[in-house]
């Protein structure tokens, strides 16, 4: 049974890119998977060493009308996160 409060919920993911920055002018990307739709915010952080911020992490989540409702979990060089959308977004 899928209650409405459960619906909201999403996945967040934060990832280093994979492209060549020669051709793609960003390192990070962040991934929300809502309701079958991505939605995804890239920007390039420096140092690249793979490391995330968490601050960065939740103002990149709240940019796409998100807000992160657990802590960030890390594993396999990737960010995670429980997020839902705000109201009115």
């Amino acid at each position: 049974m899928n209650s409405p409060e459960a619906a909201r919920h999403c996945v967040a993911i934060c990832q280093l890119s994979n492209q060549r920055p020669e051709d793609f002018n960003v390192n990070t990307e962040l991934l929300v998977l809502e309701n079958g739709e991505i939605h995804v915010s890239t920007w390039d952080a420096e140092p690249r060493d793979g490391g995330f911020d968490v601050h960065v992490l939740n103002d990149r989540v709240d940019a796409l009308g998100f807000m992160v409702i657990t802590d960030w979990e890390f594993f396999d060089e990737k960010a995670y996160a429980v997020v839902e959308r705000r109201p009115g977004s």
